[in-house]
């Protein structure tokens, strides 16, 4: 069923379209009984008030919300830097959210955005995002989406994130160019764009460096709390000499344990990572990894955002923004 309205709910309980706007805002010359039937039926329909459009009528709130799964992640303080620092230019305030990295909360945020009257929405998804439907109510009420970073590819929602196959494909040809022959890529949730495209590009490169394909070869780990036990358990019957981290959580949760194996990098074993720069150089010894700018991937989505508020029309795009590989020694 598309989006219900005020007039279908009246409709549906035959009563009058100001009786509903009454009964949902708890008017009290309204009876308790219709109360009770007109908020149960909005309840079974995921009836939601545009107050949107309400406010518009009146004015622009030049407000943009951006909904993060945690703020730990090594990378976000630049990324809300870029968003921050662009928005502040054009005039916009910024309201960030955190979902806890779970799909639930990251949809009741996006419902909570509508009553604060945001002309725009930024969103990096949670790990447990398979869709994107819970978008549709920002759809339907004309709010501009981008999603940046952990995104899913879709042709309704523009992206801003970096060329995962292609960082993932640069690192771990620099690892098998070294003459590494047993190199485990350890990758996040597999529901996310970003896991299947850096996933395809680690697998791209082991075939043409004539490396066969095994399940050896990867792990992918859905809750990063349980990096160090899966890698405990995947390393107990495989030695490896090479290792491809697909984000800075990764790498921190799981170099300590190759460490602790005594082996020493790179003699032993080496290492490249798809970073932002923070953990690579902090790290002992320093991570070897695929550069790439949270701030730039910010204000870029920032930028798109503001773009697609002041022209609705605007057509979907997907940006790429820049990687390079800096070499600290651990390859």
């Amino acid at each position: 069923m598309n989006k219900i309205t005020i007039k279908d709910i009246a409709k549906m309980l035959s009563v009058s379209v100001s009786t509903v706007s009454r009964a949902l805002a708890d008017h009290p010359d309204i009876s308790e009984e219709t109360k009770t039937r007109v908020k149960e039926v909005a309840t079974k329909f995921n009836y939601l008030p545009n107050l949107h459009a309400r406010f518009f009528r009146k004015k622009n709130t030049r407000m943009i919300a951006l909904i993060l799964p945690e703020f730990n992640r090594f990378f976000i303080p630049d990324l809300i830097k870029g968003i921050q620092q662009y928005a502040d230019a054009q005039g916009y305030k910024l309201i960030i959210f955190q979902s806890g990295n779970q799909h639930e909360t990251e949809a009741e945020i996006i419902k909570y955005c509508l009553s604060w009257v945001v002309e725009g929405v930024l969103i990096s998804l949670s790990d447990d995002t398979g869709s994107l439907s819970h978008l549709k109510i920002l759809k339907d009420s004309k709010i501009p989406v981008v999603l940046l970073d952990k995104v899913m590819t879709s042709n309704d929602y523009p992206t801003v994130t970096i060329d995962g196959f292609d960082a993932a494909y640069t690192a771990t040809s620099a690892i098998l160019q070294r003459g590494r022959k047993n190199v485990l890529g350890v990758f996040g949730h597999e529901n996310l764009s970003i896991t299947k495209d850096r996933f395809k590009g680690f697998i791209a490169a082991l075939e043409d460096h004539g490396v066969p394909e095994t399940e050896h070869a990867y792990l992918k780990i859905r809750n990063i709390q349980h990096a160090r036990s899966l890698l405990t358990e995947k390393t107990s019957c495989t030695h490896y000499d090479g290792l491809f981290f697909m984000t800075d959580e990764l790498l921190v949760h799981g170099m300590n344990h190759f460490l602790k194996m005594g082996l020493q990098i790179p003699k032993d074993l080496s290492i490249v990572a798809i970073s932002d720069g923070t953990s690579p150089h902090f790290l002992f010894p320093p991570v070897s990894h695929i550069f790439h700018s949270g701030y730039q991937i910010g204000k870029a989505a920032c930028q798109l955002l503001i773009h697609h508020i002041q022209d609705e029309d605007l057509e979907v795009r997907h940006l790429l923004e820049g990687t390079n590989l800096i070499d600290l020694g651990s390859i």
